[in-house]
C-alpha cells in the first residue's frame, strides 16, 4: 500500500496535482485499487463537483469519497484552506465506496439493509464513514451497524453540518450528499488495521441526570433545572450568543455507556434555557461536566504514536474534533505527532467522531481523536525503534490553563473524597461500621417492597448480646466497645454479599437477608451464634453469647410489623429459651 497525500491551493493546483500523480502512476507497480480521499474548503464548496470531475476524466477507475471541511490534516498537519487529496494506492485490497442517503424516520432500517450487505462482502476488515448533515437519529443507524463482527474496525465522523458559510456536504465520484453518509469499505486477505482512540478530557464535579428533553440531541433540564442553568452556576458562562462554543467547549458532558465514556459537546443554548448538542444523550442518563488539561489532551494523543510506529502503517487515516483545535489552539500540531512520524497521513477536524467500542458497539463521541494505521502484509522487524517522545512544550496561555486544571483536579478529588467520607458517616454506625437504624429501616423497606414483585420471601434476624450490662459494669465502658465491635466483625466475616447488616442500637444487631428462606437464614444465624461463643475477648472466664430472633416476611408486613415479630422472637430466645439460642418468630 501506498498512501500519497497533497495540500492543493485551488481547483487549478489541484487538477496539476492529478495529472502529476497520473503520471506517476505506472512507477509505483502492482495496484488492485485506488481511493481518493478528498477535503474541501468551505470556500472552495462551489468548485466541487468541477474537483470530482477533472479527477473522474483523468482517472476514471479511481474510487473517490470526501467532504466539505473547515479544517483538514495533511501530512500530520492541520490546514484552514485549499483542498486535500490523498491517494490510497493498495497493492492486493479492495475498496468499495457506497453512497447512504438519509431519512430519520428510516434510520433503523436503512441500519439494516447497509448491515446485510457489508455481511455479503468477503474479507471486511474496515469500514469509514463521513457524515453531512446535523443531528442526524443515527443511533438506530449504529445499533443494526453494531451487529457486524467486533473485529471489523469502524471509523469517520461529521465532516460538516454547514453552519460554517452555509450548508456543507459529501460525496462520492457520483453522488453529492447534503444529508446523509458516504461510506468507505476496505476488503482484503492481506490488509491489516490498528486504530488508536484518545481524549483527554476528565470528568469532574457532581453526578447529574437528564430529566428532560426535546429530542436526542437537546437538553431541556438537567436535575429538573434547563441546561443553561448549570452552565451559569458550575462555570460562570453568560454569554449565549456565538461566542458560547468558545466559552463551553472545554466542558463538555461526560456519560458513560456500556463502560465507555463518551463526550458531549454543546453548540448553542437556545432562548428558553436548553442547549442543542453534537451527540446523543438518553433520558435518565447519568452525566458529569467534564474538563480538559492540555497537557493530559497532548499526552494522551502521544500515547497513540507508540503503537501506531509499532504497527508500521503505510497509510494512517485520523478523525479529531473540531473542539481540540478551538481549545490547543497552536499547540494542536503536538498532538497530531503520532500522524508525522508513523506514516503519511489525511483526515479532518470533525463535528462528531465515530468510534467502535470493545463491546462492539458504535458511538457517535466529541472531544476525541482517532488514528487509524493501514497496511497490506507483515511488518519489518528490524523497523522499529522505540524513540523517546520530545516533552510537551505548551504556549502560555495552555500552560497556564494546564496549572490551573491540575489545581481543580486536585481540589476536586479531596473535595469528593470529603464528601465519601461523610456519607458513608451518614448511612453507617460510627463504632461498629455497619449500617445504622435508618439505614436499616430503609433496607427493611426496600425487601418489603421488592417481596411484593417476588414469589421469595425475605427473612429478618435481631442478635442481643447476652449479659452486655455485666460486661460494663465489670470491665468498663471501653471493654463494652471492643465487644461490640468484635460482635460486628464476625457478622461482617460470615453473612454474605447480599446480606445487610447493621447496628440497631444499644447491644442490637440486624441482618437484612434479601430473598432468603428462613432455613438459610437460620443456617447463617447458627454459625454466627458459635463463632461469637468460640471466640476469646480476654475477659478472663466470661463467656461471650447472642440471643437471636428470625422472622420471614409476610404479605401485609409493614417494617413495624416484621420489627415486632423479630422482636419478641429474639425477647424469646432470651428470656424463655435460656439465652444463646435462636428462635424463629
Amino acid at each position: 500500500m501506498k498512501h500519497i497525500p497533497y495540500l492543493c491551493n485551488d481547483v487549478n493546483d489541484f487538477s496539476r496535482i492529478v495529472d502529476e500523480f497520473a503520471n506517476m502512476l505506472p512507477k509505483l507497480g502492482k495496484c488492485s485499487c485506488i481511493l481518493a480521499t478528498i477535503f474541501v474548503d468551505i470556500k472552495l464548496k462551489k468548485k466541487a463537483r468541477q474537483i470530482i470531475n477533472k479527477l473522474r476524466e483523468t482517472l476514471p477507475k479511481v474510487k473517490i469519497i470526501g467532504g466539505t471541511v473547515s479544517a483538514n490534516i495533511t501530512a500530520g498537519v492541520i490546514n484552514y484552506y485549499g483542498v486535500s487529496v490523498t491517494f490510497s494506492v493498495f497493492e492486493e485490497s479492495m475498496v468499495e465506496v457506497l453512497p447512504v442517503y438519509w431519512d430519520d424516520d428510516e434510520s433503523g432500517k436503512i441500519g439494516r439493509e447497509i448491515a446485510g450487505q457489508l455481511m455479503r462482502m468477503e474479507q471486511l476488515v474496515a469500514i469509514g464513514m463521513y457524515s453531512s448533515g446535523y443531528a442526524i437519529n443515527i443511533v438506530p443507524f449504529f445499533k443494526e451497524l453494531s451487529q457486524l463482527p467486533s473485529d471489523i474496525i469502524f471509523f469517520g465522523g461529521v465532516a460538516d453540518d454547514g453552519t460554517a458559510d452555509g450548508q456543507g456536504f459529501v460525496f462520492t465520484g457520483s453522488d453529492i450528499i447534503y444529508r446523509g453518509h458516504v461510506m468507505v469499505v476496505f476488503r482484503g486477505r492481506s490488509l491489516q488495521v490498528n486504530v488508536g482512540y484518545s481524549s483527554g478530557w476528565q470528568p469532574l464535579g457532581k453526578i447529574m441526570t437528564v430529566t428532560r428533553l426535546s429530542n436526542q440531541h437537546t437538553i431541556c433540564e438537567i436535575d429538573d433545572v434547563p441546561v443553561k442553568s448549570i452552565y451559569e452556576k458550575y462555570l460562570g458562562i453568560s454569554k449565549w450568543n456565538e461566542d458560547f462554543l468558545n466559552e463551553a467547549v472545554m466542558f463538555p458532558f461526560v456519560v458513560m455507556r456500556k463502560g465507555t465514556s463518551l463526550s458531549r459537546l454543546p453548540r448553542i443554548v437556545d432562548g428558553d434555557g436548553s442547549a442543542n448538542y453534537g451527540a446523543d444523550f438518553i433520558l435518565g442518563e447519568k452525566v458529569r461536566l467534564g474538563y480538559g488539561n492540555p497537557e493530559i489532551i497532548i499526552h494522551e494523543a502521544r500515547n497513540l504514536q507508540h503503537d501506531m510506529v509499532r504497527f508500521q502503517p503505510e497509510g494512517v487515516f485520523a478523525v479529531s474534533c473540531f473542539a481540540r483545535q478551538v481549545m490547543l489552539n497552536t499547540d494542536v500540531n503536538q498532538e497530531l505527532e503520532t500522524c508525522r512520524k508513523s506514516a503519511p497521513s489525511t483526515g479532518i477536524y470533525a463535528l462528531g467522531e465515530y468510534i467502535r467500542a470493545q463491546s462492539g458497539d458504535i458511538y457517535i463521541n466529541n472531544m476525541s481523536l482517532s488514528v487509524i494505521g493501514f497496511r497490506e502484509g507483515g511488518v519489518n522487524n528490524s523497523f522499529y525503534e522505540n524513540k523517546s517522545m520530545e516533552p510537551i512544550r505548551l504556549e502560555r496561555r495552555n500552560s497556564i490553563l494546564s496549572y490551573l486544571m491540575h489545581f481543580v483536579q486536585a481540589v476536586s478529588s479531596e473535595l469528593e473524597e470529603s464528601n465519601r467520607r461523610l456519607k458513608a458517616l451518614a448511612h453507617t454506625d460510627f463504632l461498629t461500621n455497619l449500617l445504622n437504624r435508618a439505614e436499616l429501616e430503609a433496607e427493611m423497606e426496600n425487601i418489603l417492597y421488592d417481596n411484593k414483585f417476588s414469589d421469595t420471601g425475605s427473612v429478618v434476624l435481631m442478635l442481643d448480646i447476652d449479659n452486655f450490662k455485666q460486661i460494663n459494669d465489670r470491665f468498663g465502658h471501653d471493654a463494652g466497645d471492643r465487644v461490640l465491635k468484635g460482635v460486628a466483625e464476625i457478622i461482617r466475616q460470615n453473612i454474605r454479599s447480599s446480606d445487610r447488616a447493621g447496628r440497631w442500637g444499644g447491644d442490637e444487631f440486624i441482618i437484612v437477608f434479601n430473598r432468603t428462606t428462613i432455613s438459610v437464614a437460620k443456617h447463617i444465624a447458627m454459625r454466627i451464634r458459635e463463632k461469637i461463643m468460640n471466640t476469646a475477648m480476654d475477659y478472663n472466664d466470661f463467656q461471650i453469647t447472642v440471643s437471636i430472633g428470625l422472622a420471614d416476611t409476610r404479605k401485609g408486613d409493614t417494617v413495624l410489623s416484621l420489627f415486632q415479630r423479630v422482636d419478641m422472637a429474639m425477647y424469646k430466645s432470651k428470656n424463655q429459651n435460656g439465652k444463646n439460642s435462636i428462635t424463629i418468630g
